[in-house]
């Protein structure tokens, strides 16, 4: 099933709309460089076939709108594992990464959308000092997570 961005991450298409040309250009940047990571790892012909990064930085933001969005409306089904929530939240650090690489980026629009995303996120999730990941796994050191890796969501869906 094909992901509608316009509803699903409505944010997100709507703050790309906005973007400078500045900004424009540093995202393309930061995307090619992306695109030869992903392609370094893939056979010749996969490689050559791949025009845009799986994840694009559109693609990071639309990502981290639509968990936001579903734990909004209390969507995550039976099928959300707790890896999946772990690949969501690395997927954020990596967009601070990015803006904070990227200082035009972070006191512009894009800044702007992260700590928008960031403030709904911590509105539809709960602080229990990283104890729903410890449970899982001991393989992210705690020194090393942003914050949002003590928070859970307040329905836990991979306990069905």
């Amino acid at each position: 099933m094909a992901v509608n961005w316009a509803d699903d991450a409505p944010a997100t298409e709507a703050a790309w709309t906005r973007l400078t040309p500045a900004e424009r250009t540093s995202i393309e940047r930061v995307d090619a460089e992306r695109l030869e990571r992903e392609r370094a790892g893939m056979a010749a012909r996969f490689a050559a076939a791949l025009t845009e990064p799986k994840y694009a930085v559109r693609n990071r933001f639309r990502l981290w709108e639509h968990l936001i969005r579903r734990l909004e409306q209390d969507r995550l089904d039976d099928g959300y594992l707790i890896d999946l929530y772990f690949n969501d939240l690395a997927n954020r650090d990596t967009l601070g990464t990015v803006l904070d690489a990227q200082p035009g980026l972070a006191t512009g629009e894009l800044g702007s959308l992260l700590a928008e995303l960031d403030r709904r996120f911590e509105a539809v999730t709960e602080f229990d000092g990283g104890a729903e990941r410890r449970r899982w796994t001991s393989r992210f050191e705690s020194e090393q997570l942003s914050p949002r890796w003590s928070r859970r969501p307040r329905r836990i869906p991979w306990e069905h």
